[in-house]
């Protein structure tokens, strides 16, 4: 966990889920842990990588998949977040409450997203003595919708007035939230499991230029 939190990106998914059973583990959960311990062994030369000549501007990638959870149907939600095209931030967890539909649990993660951007930029204002930036790309139209336009659907009338924090921040022009293709969005492999080529393809848009060199070798 140490690690991911740190320095390792693509499976903080997996461990998300693992780590609902630390306190009584069964031989699959067990089994899970080795196989993660295993890539993290393959892949150990995957590093993330900050030039000195890194551009100046924020952006940020969020997903959110609905009751993933069987037990408590739950959503999981995720973002990651870059400053040029270095990865800085990530997370993955459970919403708070459950969702009602696939836009309602996308919308409520887009808050969540929200409010991590905020204090990121509280403390770049606080290093770099200027504004930077930021643009937020999200998968679902839906949810991007609403954010600009919280009226449009009214059977989202019943979601806390919190999750409506994203609208607000729009409407000051402190973010903007854009669509972005399903193969292009880096927080979907915080979310669920990829295949091979996608996670590939994600993996090297997280890890930049460093990881690519190390492929070729």
């Amino acid at each position: 966990m140490y690690l991911l939190t740190g320095t390792r990106p693509v499976p903080v998914y997996t461990m998300t889920h693992l780590s609902q059973f630390n306190s009584s583990p069964l031989t699959l959960h067990l089994t899970a842990a080795k196989q993660v311990q295993i890539y993290l062994q393959r892949t150990k030369d995957r590093h993330l990588f900050y030039p000195s000549n890194n551009q100046l501007k924020m952006t940020a990638y969020m997903d959110g998949s609905c009751s993933n959870c069987l037990d408590t149907r739950q959503s999981i939600c995720s973002y990651i977040f870059q400053l040029g095209n270095n990865t800085i931030s990530w997370r993955s967890c459970k919403e708070w409450s459950v969702a009602t539909s696939t836009c309602e649990a996308e919308y409520m993660a887009l808050a969540m997203m929200t409010k991590h951007h905020l204090w990121l930029k509280l403390g770049t204002q606080e290093l770099l003595k200027k504004d930077i930036p930021t643009a937020l790309f999200w998968g679902s139209n839906g949810a991007i919708d609403v954010a600009y336009n919280p009226t449009l659907n009214n059977w989202l009338n019943h979601i806390d007035g919190a999750y409506h924090l994203t609208h607000e921040q729009i409407d000051q022009g402190t973010v903007s939230v854009m669509h972005v293709v399903l193969e292009e969005n880096l927080a979907d492999i915080c979310t669920k499991g990829m295949m091979r080529s996608v996670n590939d393809h994600i993996c090297s848009k997280i890890f930049g230029s460093k990881w690519e060199r190390v492929l070729k070798i």
